[in-house]
């Protein structure tokens, strides 16, 4: 076992619900182990709630963080942001290993088209990663988990039972979208709390108590390069295009001639159009974002 791992086998707590007992462990000091974007919540809880940040921090909108905090305010042991396929996700990997009674993952949100956080999270759970460390199956730009050991990869796949699926399609905005709606955001970490099976949309839940295992608490001390193969596509101007993308009305409409807005923020990119050409650009709702775009194309 690696020196810089420590296992921790703290007293269980055995939770008397009515006629059955369910196995709780208390977290290891120091838990949660990472910062980020985040809130805590209740430690004994089943669920964490992961909401893709689909911009920039300063420009969160107000319905992501209402997510957050409808989440956590509802029972959620952890909830928060995510942002990025590689160090966000080694972030929640280690801060999920850390508390054993993490059994399920609410994914909300809308996905970030470009760094495919959302994708990335469900294909770990589903494929693993390979001998590069790359998630199989995500189609991210660097789906890359180079700075925590597969060994935590492996438990957190198998400590979650189940990751619940509201992720949204890029650029949604309809609050009512189920993972956008703070209402049933509530209702899925609810359902997880049940001491009998409920059904939930598609998904069976309720509290099957903590992972049998010891938590792991392990800490991300060098925040490594990401490998020479994760920047296939990672020229610079693909990769400003990708940063240009998150501020774009990403509707797709194709009214400035290209097919998306991530093929006009790539060309914006290459300086091969403006910001001019984007017709929803100068509306009021876009105002922040377009000082941005022009500080960033400066």
């Amino acid at each position: 076992m690696p020196k810089s791992w420590k296992i921790f086998s703290p007293p269980c707590l055995k939770v008397r619900e009515s006629q059955y007992t369910m196995l709780k462990v208390k977290p290891p000091d120091g838990y949660p182990p990472e910062q980020g974007r985040y809130v805590r919540g209740n430690d004994y809880s089943p669920v964490a709630v992961c909401v893709i940040l689909d911009t920039f921090d300063f420009a969160i909108p107000p319905e992501l963080n209402e997510l957050v905090m409808s989440a956590v305010d509802s029972g959620a042991a952890l909830s928060g942001m995510l942002q990025t396929e590689n160090i966000g996700l080694e972030k929640i990997i280690c801060n999920i290993v850390a508390n054993p009674n993490i059994r399920y993952i609410i994914l909300c949100g809308r996905e970030s088209a470009g760094h495919l956080p959302g994708e990335s999270l469900l294909a770990l759970k589903q494929n693993g990663i390979d001998e590069t460390k790359r998630i199989i199956g995500s189609k991210a730009l660097t789906p890359y988990l180079s700075n925590i050991p597969t060994e935590l990869t492996d438990r957190f796949n198998q400590q979650i039972a189940s990751i619940i699926n509201l992720l949204c399609k890029p650029g949604e905005q309809d609050t009512k979208s189920p993972g956008l709606n703070s209402k049933v955001i509530e209702e899925a970490v609810q359902s997880c709390y049940q001491e009998a099976p409920v059904v939930f949309m598609d998904y069976r839940l309720y509290d099957i108590g903590a992972y049998p295992e010891p938590a792991i608490f392990r800490k991300i001390v060098a925040k490594l390069n990401q490998p020479q193969q994760a920047v296939e596509l990672g020229k610079s101007k693909m990769s400003m295009g990708l940063v240009l993308h998150k501020l774009l009305p990403q509707t797709d409409c194709q009214k400035c001639g290209k097919r998306t807005c991530l093929a006009f923020a790539i060309d914006l990119a290459k300086d091969k159009c403006h910001l001019e050409d984007c017709p929803f650009l100068d509306q009021p709702e876009f105002t922040e974002n377009r000082k941005a775009l022009d500080k960033l194309l400066e």
